[in-house]
């Protein structure tokens, strides 16, 4: 039986229409899009805004690493079979750099070797160079601020509470000849500049002299910039990374006060930082569903923790959860997903 055209496309456009509704169907009952990719888009904005540009979906490692295997490696090459030349430089720098690293870990686990061995290594430059010192620190001094009683005064945090915690960093951080006195009268009278900014240079991924700058600001109960009060949170490194967790001895915190004190006795300046830290849930384990870490602001937790300025190694990306509670964001940055995971 013959087909008129007419009825011919009409057919074939129920069948289409059908096979379109299966695969809605198929779509809405068998997948969905509550995943952390998706989610995390919702956040791209504030990162943005605190962080720049989001390195994790940026094509210019990409480009570095083409130039550092095939731009560099056809430069080394005699431009004849170059693509077995290629493999051959790049698998040899990254021998010579797995056994420079290897030698190097050797001494300080107590490895035993040779004489002559210990000798060439210290003749031996790394392909690994360390990057040098950057040396932005703190910013923003105010005025209204000459020791540590004005200091309790300008933040509003009891003396004890203060005295307290200058004596604790004494004790743990500071040479026993060297450290701060510990009474109560001359401690309160110790000269003290407070400080609105910090500035954190952290090392751009796969660079070893490029430093991207993190601005942390503190500005206690001022209004910044016409706005709201400014007190960011910090990525702080309280422990080794072979602690338990997650986060491996890092813990976000709230910055309280940026501040400079001198001990005349010795004539030494400290920067340190009063901070509020959050202890993960779980004891610093992800979560099974969204790989996520907890970070609540318990009860018991003190207001007021004395740190090094040095200890405070960059900016986490925090999302609220619920009451006193946030999700610490490791998968949008790319360089603190791969300090973690």
């Amino acid at each position: 039986m013959r087909v008129s055209p007419s009825k011919w496309r009409r057919r074939l456009e129920d069948d289409r229409d059908e096979e379109n509704e299966l695969c809605m169907d198929m779509i809405h009952t068998e997948s969905h899009f509550n995943f952390v990719k998706m989610h995390l888009l919702s956040h791209f904005s504030d990162h943005i805004r605190q962080f720049g540009n989001i390195s994790m979906y940026s094509t210019k490692f990409g480009e570095l690493a083409h130039k550092e295997q095939m731009k560099d490696g056809w430069r080394r090459s005699n431009e004849n079979d170059v693509e077995r030349q290629f493999l051959h430089s790049y698998g040899r720098q990254h021998a010579i750099r797995m056994s420079l690293l290897k030698l190097n870990s050797l001494p300080r686990r107590g490895g035993n070797l040779r004489d002559d061995v210990l000798g060439n290594l210290d003749k031996t430059t790394s392909t690994v160079s360390t990057p040098a010192p950057c040396g932005r620190f703190l910013k923003g001094r105010r005025d209204n601020v000459s020791d540590v009683l004005d200091f309790c005064k300008v933040l509003g945090i009891s003396l004890d509470r203060v005295l307290v915690e200058l004596i604790r960093y004494s004790r743990h951080n500071v040479p026993t000849e060297r450290r701060l006195p510990e009474e109560p009268a001359i401690l309160q009278q110790l000269p003290v500049e407070l400080l609105t900014q910090r500035e954190i240079p952290v090392l751009a991924f796969q660079e070893t002299d490029v430093y991207d700058i993190y601005r942390a600001r503190f500005s206690g109960t001022h209004r910044f910039r016409n706005q709201e009060s400014q007190n960011d949170w910090v990525w702080v490194k309280a422990g080794s990374e072979v602690m338990y967790g997650t986060l491996r001895g890092g813990h976000p915190a709230k910055l309280v006060a940026l501040f400079e004190i001198r001990d005349c006795s010795y004539d030494t300046m400290r920067r340190l930082a009063g901070v509020q830290i959050l202890s993960p849930v779980n004891s610093g384990r992800s979560s099974d569903i969204d790989r996520l870490v907890t970070v609540p602001l318990r009860e018991d937790a003190r207001e007021f923790t004395l740190v090094d300025i040095g200890t405070i190694l960059g900016l986490p990306h925090l999302i609220p959860e619920g009451d006193q509670r946030w999700l610490f964001n490791s998968r949008i940055h790319l360089r603190m997903f791969n300090e973690i995971y």
